[in-house]
Order: C-alpha cells, then structure tokens, then sequence
C-alpha cells in the first residue's frame, strides 16, 4: 500500500480547518490541522510533509511566512495558498514565491480537492521526468568509454563513484589510452554537467603562457596585454578544469597550481585582486609521478593534492577483448565522415587487429581504422574491408 500524502493545514479560523479536514479524510491522505503558524512551521521542520494549505492574511505570521518556512525546508513541496482577502496582487506575490496554487474564500470543497490531486499528478510527472532524465544521464555520460571486459569494467565503476564527489582526480595512464575521455565522463556525470568543461595541454605550453591561460592576466601585465582577459579558472567556474600531461609543468608553475588547489584562490598576471572560483580540477599523466619525485623534479605535496582520487587507465593490450567493439565503432564514425560504404572488416584482418602490440593504444587504433577507410580499395591498403 502506497504511503498516504501528509498534508499540513493551517487557519485561524476553526470551520475552515474541520471544512479541510473533512474533504481528505478519506484514504490515501493524512491531514494535520494547525491554528497557530508557528507551531505549523515546527511541525514542517520535523518532516516529512507533502503539501500545505494555508491562509494568508493570519495574525503574527503570514502566509507569505509559512510559505518561505516550507520552501526552505523542501523546495519541491506543494503550497497551496487559500485567503478572504484575494486580490491579484497578492496571487501574483504568492505563486512568485513558490506557491502551487492560490484559491480565494470562500471555495468549493470539491474544487480544492481536484486542485490538490492535480498538483500531486504534475509533481509525480515532474519526479517521473527527473528520474528518467537522471537514467539518461547515467547511461550517456559513459556512452564514450567502450567496452565491456574487465578492466574496462573495473574503470566505468571508478568512474561511477568519483564522479558526484569534488575531489581531485589523477587519470593515470599510457598516450592514447582515452584519459581525456575518462575526465569528460566524470565531468558529464557530474552535479557540474551544465557547467564547462575546460581542458588544457600543460606540456604543449611553456611556463609564461601557461601561466597567463591558467590564471589570466590584467592590462599592461607584459608586452601585448592590452587588456584584461580571464584564465581558464575563471571560465571554468562551476565546472571543471582538465589538466592534461600535469607531469610536464615547471617547479615554479608546480608551486603556483599547489597554492590554488589549497586556497581556491589566485592572482591575474600583473594584478593584484584576490580572485575566488569553485572549480573541480582532473589531472592526468603518462609518467611515473612517483619516479618523478624521486628525482626531485615533481613537488610530493602537488602530488598527494592532485592524487586524492585515481583512476588508472589500462592499455589496449589489457583489454583485447574490447577491440572489435572499438574497431565497429570507429568504422561506423570515419564511414559516416568520410562518405565512404564501408559495412565491416574481414575477420582475418580483425584477428591480426586483435593481436597486435597496440602500443600507441585506443588512439593507435583509431588512426589505423581512419586510414583504412581513407585508403580504401589502394592496394597498399593492410586491412580488407567489406563493401
């Protein structure tokens, strides 16, 4: 038997609570009368409540009161707003502050019962949608990492629990492996979906411009700043930001990026104002972290604050299984933007596919189907394709 729906109704008139009494004392519904708000607002706070009907016009604490109070305790609760003292003004106030509903005194008993069993219908389909919107999202932001053997199965469930927490990740893993991938699926599964998701290649910039992307800079911080531009924090706020080949910084970039991940905070180039942001950092590598340390060339305490989660990615040969997936997937990406009417791969190609060292990996692979279709038909071409 389903829980009955537990309404909280609030008067200070005694007729109008035994009239609202009375309309839902039938099953599925619970009802709580109150003639002193105050006492209603407590009852709120111990929970849990599913609607309130309340007056408007009371004295000490308004409607208005009781609304903010139910809206603060649950913002999905229903609020249904009843006064003597209508006028459009005050509808307008009280659906603007969150109310479902607003009925003028005095009503129909009838008409009040089919406005709240209407608003339990819009809330249960609104709660459908989001359940099925939050399925959606759990299947989508995964629908990049292909595979199914273990190793590809062990990294999708890390990526399931690390995703809804703000720590720092470490994606550790061979070139070409899809770390990229991995931080985007994080991000996609993420309360921070809606926001960006900001990469950048650490090792393809030197120090000074690093620096300048990173942070931004203010006009006149050197020669060709012209004026002020925000780094990539900054546009990462909310979001994420993606630190890609984090083994490659200089000691001094180590020190600056060790200082933000502590404070959350940073300078612009050439200025001086303290600038706050609310960013998730991914870091991923290809190197030795920990060799790195040894040889002095790779800050220890970086380290332990980029490393507070890890998700090792594992190379292609670990996951030989997954390569007819991968290899159907890229066949049907590069078939589709090169224009070319490929259906499939001959099975004696895939075979040697499948034993190959792969030692450049997902990327390795990517490129040699790519190739294929491009030189589809050259007799020069390695893997037979089927028309």
């Amino acid at each position: 038997m389903a829980n009955p729906c537990h309404i909280i109704a609030i008067d200070d008139e005694a007729t109008m609570l035994r009239v609202i009494s009375r309309t839902f004392n039938g099953p599925g519904f619970a009802v709580e009368t109150f003639s002193d708000p105050a006492q209603a607002i407590s009852r709120l706070r111990e929970g849990p409540v599913d609607l309130v009907i309340t007056d408007l016009m009371m004295p000490g604490i308004d409607g208005f009161t009781v609304l903010a109070e139910a809206k603060a305790v649950d913002p999905g609760i229903i609020v249904i707003v009843i006064t003597a003292f209508s006028s459009v003004e005050s509808a307008v106030k009280a659906m603007k502050c969150g109310a479902t509903d607003f009925l003028p005194k005095p009503f129909d008993p009838d008409h009040l019962q089919l406005v709240v069993e209407r608003a339990l219908e819009n809330r249960a389909l609104r709660r459908e949608n989001l359940d099925l919107k939050l399925e959606l999202d759990e299947r989508q932001h995964l629908q990049h990492i292909i595979g199914v053997s273990p190793p590809a199965q062990a990294m999708k469930a890390l990526i399931n629990k690390v995703k809804e927490t703000d720590g720092t990740v470490l994606i550790t893993g061979e070139s070409g492996t899809g770390k990229e991938l991995v931080a985007q699926a994080i991000h996609q599964g993420s309360r921070r979906r809606q926001r960006r998701f900001v990469p950048i290649n650490c090792g393809a910039l030197p120090d000074q411009l690093l620096e300048s992307e990173l942070f931004g800079y203010e006009k006149g911080a050197f020669s060709g700043a012209v004026s002020r531009k925000k780094g990539l924090l900054e546009l990462a706020d909310q979001g994420t930001l993606f630190l890609d080949e984090i083994g490659a910084i200089s000691p001094m970039m180590q020190v600056k990026l060790l200082r933000f991940l502590q404070e959350k905070t940073f300078m612009r180039l050439g200025g001086l104002e303290v600038v706050q942001v609310d960013v998730r950092v991914l870091a991923a590598t290809n190197e030795d972290l920990l060799a790195k340390i040894q040889a002095d060339t790779f800050r220890r305490d970086l380290y332990y604050r980029l490393n507070v989660l890890t998700i090792a990615v594992p190379p292609l040969r670990e996951r030989r299984e997954d390569i007819p997936l991968l290899v159907r997937f890229f066949l049907d990406t590069y078939r589709k933007r090169l224009g070319k009417e490929v259906t499939g791969i001959n099975e004696a190609a895939l075979a040697l596919l499948i034993a190959a060292p792969w030692e450049g990996n997902v990327r390795e692979l990517e490129n040699q189907i790519e190739r294929a279709i491009t030189c589809q038909g050259r007799p020069d071409n390695a893997l037979i394709l089927a028309l």
